[in-house]
């Protein structure tokens, strides 16, 4: 059963209107029914938020309308095979992904520009495509599954146009540390990534690369968001040509289980 079925499918077991099932979002009932049809694309933030004002569990929905439990999982797989540079866990991730016919076309695109970076061979027409296909959507920064294919998709040869979908998170989200800290995590994860590609074309501090600093300064001082704090203290370190805590930060890096991290950082 694929998501838009499912969707309705939940509708008529709730004996619910489509206005009904949408009451206390912020999702219009014309938006709503073309994605009950599969003719808009569905972000896994409004399913949350559909179920969450509904009274639906997470677990209920997935369980009861799909063989496997296991959907909201994939996301996670891919993320920590692409920090294990694992490229074989990624492709059989990816096969999962492609042959699960109710997983979203986000997450398919999201597997396809991960498994591409993975191979340090980019084909740069996927990844365009993808991009041209994604944020065509007026509301992306507000789905987390468009910002985490954003910070994937970030590639020397597409810093320009990177540059104003990142500046519109900064000027979406300007304080970090009011938001939940998975949401911290997603976004600040785009800007470090941008600062890192980024770097490794230009070594001048200019204004946008400023905002993105100053952005980053925002997170709040939470353990689970310790590596991307140490990454903004490097990176703020290099642009300001402080060698000795960029060198130390590195140091701690390795010395803290992250030796890859810390030997690919770029000076």
């Amino acid at each position: 059963m694929k998501i838009n079925e499912a969707l309705k499918a939940l509708r008529i077991e709730l004996d619910l209107t489509q206005k009904q099932m949408i009451n206390g979002t912020d999702i219009t009932v014309t938006h709503y029914s073309k994605m009950e049809k599969g003719q808009n694309r569905i972000f896994i933030d409004d399913i949350f938020k559909i179920l969450k004002c509904r009274n639906v569990s997470i677990s209920y929905f997935f369980t009861r309308y799909f063989n496997e439990n296991n959907r909201l999982n994939y996301s996670e797989k891919l993320n920590l095979a692409f920090y294990n540079k694992n490229l074989d866990e990624a492709k059989k991730i990816k096969e999962e992904i492609f042959h699960d016919k109710s997983t979203t076309h986000e997450l398919r695109d999201g597997a396809i520009l991960i498994l591409d970076a993975l191979k340090q061979n980019y084909n740069y027409a996927i990844t365009e495509e993808v991009m041209n296909d994604f944020f065509r959507y007026e509301d992306w920064t507000q789905n987390d599954d468009a910002i985490i294919i954003l910070g994937n998709s970030i590639r020397i040869d597409n810093l320009m146009s990177m540059k104003p979908l990142l500046l519109k998170l900064v000027k979406k989200y300007p304080n970090l540390n009011t938001h939940t800290i998975e949401k911290q995590r997603r976004l600040a994860t785009v800007g470090i990534n941008y600062l890192y590609t980024l770097r490794k074309a230009q070594k001048q501090l200019d204004n946008p690369t400023t905002k993105i600093l100053d952005w980053l300064k925002t997170m709040s001082n939470f353990p689970e968001l310790g590596i991307l704090k140490e990454l903004y203290a490097y990176f703020m370190a290099v642009y300001t040509d402080q060698t000795n805590i960029s060198q130390n930060i590195k140091q701690v890096l390795k010395i803290s289980g992250y030796k890859n991290i810390s030997e690919n950082l770029p000076n």
